[in-house]
């Protein structure tokens, strides 16, 4: 198992200050000509440090290794997303759905509240238009009575 960057380097044939590139083509290149199918042996030991070697230093520079097959005697294992990457995935997509269903709510209360208001403003829209119309009657009324033109000939 290997421990240090530097003994990880070295598996890869790579001095310490080797850049990511370098680290990339190097591994790209071992496991071409190191593969099992490819010596036709069936000892895969080397493969299999190469390949510990390189996800080893994607793990400590922070990336994501090639996808790759690890031949352990002659069966191979594929390794894709691990089951934390999909935890993390689910957990992200998780509190982006509460969010945007709190951003549901909160549209569906601001237009509630606006229709409430709205309906508020109609309501004493029409009683003022019902008052107004009453006011008319009752005048219209008192000048039919003659009520109205009486007082409007004594204040002249």
């Amino acid at each position: 198992m290997i421990k240090t960057r530097t003994e990880a380097l070295r598996t890869l044939g790579l001095g310490p200050n080797a850049s990511q590139e370098k680290i990339k083509m190097a591994y790209k290149d071992l496991v071409k000509r190191c593969h099992p199918d490819v010596t036709g042996s069936d000892d895969a030991t080397l493969y299999n440090k190469i390949v510990e070697a390189y996800q080893f230093l994607c793990a400590d520079a922070g990336q994501r290794p090639l996808t790759h097959s690890k031949v352990v005697g002659r069966t191979t294992s594929r390794y894709s997303s691990s089951n934390a990457d999909y935890a993390a995935f689910q957990k992200k997509m998780e509190k982006q759905k509460k969010r945007k269903a709190q951003e549901f709510e909160q549209k569906q209360k601001d237009l509630s509240a606006m229709y409430e208001k709205q309906e508020a403003d109609y309501k004493r829209a029409m009683e003022a238009i019902d008052a107004i119309r009453a006011a008319r009657a009752i005048q219209s009324m008192i000048w039919a009575n003659g009520l109205g033109k009486d007082n409007e000939d004594k204040k002249e």
